[in-house]
């Protein structure tokens, strides 16, 4: 009898922790942090990339929209994370399909033209994304508006170290950043300019292979296929504050990023 009586009172305790929030189901877990557009952290301090598409990323156009978006239907929220055949992929992050109560927010984003579809081995949803990926074209939003370059979604910034290790006066190499090619073809970024916050301008002379760094060194080296050099004698980019801007050779600006 006393053995029923604690599993009533054990049940009535979960049902109103339930009722009141502080259970969460199994399979939730809490968004701590909005990394990009399509990367997530949840509590643990896990990273989790969403399945089926692929965001603007650091400094290119649509870029902050794709991130404030997600910020907006997951921070500080509980989600339900729903694996496909890989498990996390070579970055060690999870791979996920992520909902929000009915929003299915991976979808969401490429029906409001903040991401394109990119399909590795996850088969669940790929249908019903691409038909949403279709809605989104005709419909000339966000990453599909006419008026974007054909350049726009290539180049993008991988990583900004603008503050080097030590001293920067004297680690110029370590201070740099690191541009990546998303798309599948080589781009030719021959002629194209790079300008600070204060107006310094560097031209680059360079080609990035598909899916490809070049990572751009405020120091002085020989240059080759991923590493290439300001040649400056002294830091750019400043500890507390400073911005990037890319043009391609029409003039067309293809990043803007300010930290």
């Amino acid at each position: 009898m006393i053995a029923v009586l604690l599993a009533i009172v054990l049940a009535l305790a979960l049902l109103g922790m339930q009722m009141t929030g502080m259970f969460v189901a199994e399979g939730d877990v809490l968004v701590e942090r909005v990394i990009d557009g399509d990367t997530i952290v949840i509590e643990g301090g896990e990273r989790v990339r969403l399945l089926g598409i692929d965001t603007p990323e650091k400094g290119q156009k649509y870029s902050l929209e794709a991130t404030q978006f997600l910020e907006n239907k997951v921070l500080n929220k509980y989600v339900k994370l729903e694996s496909d055949v890989e498990d996390k992929d070579k970055y060690d992050r999870l791979l996920r399909w992520i909902f929000v109560g009915d929003d299915f927010v991976n979808l969401d984003l490429v029906k409001e033209g903040h991401a394109k579809t990119l399909f590795y081995a996850d088969v669940k949803y790929r249908t019903i994304l691409s038909e949403a990926e279709i809605g989104a074209m005709a419909r000339g939003l966000g990453v599909w508006n006419p008026g974007n370059s054909p350049d726009m979604f290539c180049l993008g910034i991988n990583w900004f170290q603008s503050n080097a290790p030590g001293d920067d006066r004297t680690n110029l190499n370590e201070e740099y950043v690191r541009f990546r090619n998303g798309c599948t073809e080589t781009i030719d970024i021959n002629g194209w300019k790079l300008q600070d916050g204060s107006g310094k301008e560097y031209v680059f002379s360079s080609v990035i292979g598909p899916k490809s760094m070049l990572t751009l060194h405020t120091g002085k080296g020989e240059d080759n296929s991923t590493d290439v050099y300001w040649g400056l004698g002294n830091a750019i980019w400043n500890n507390n504050g400073d911005s990037l801007t890319v043009w391609n050779t029409k003039g067309e600006q293809i990043l803007s990023y300010q930290y």
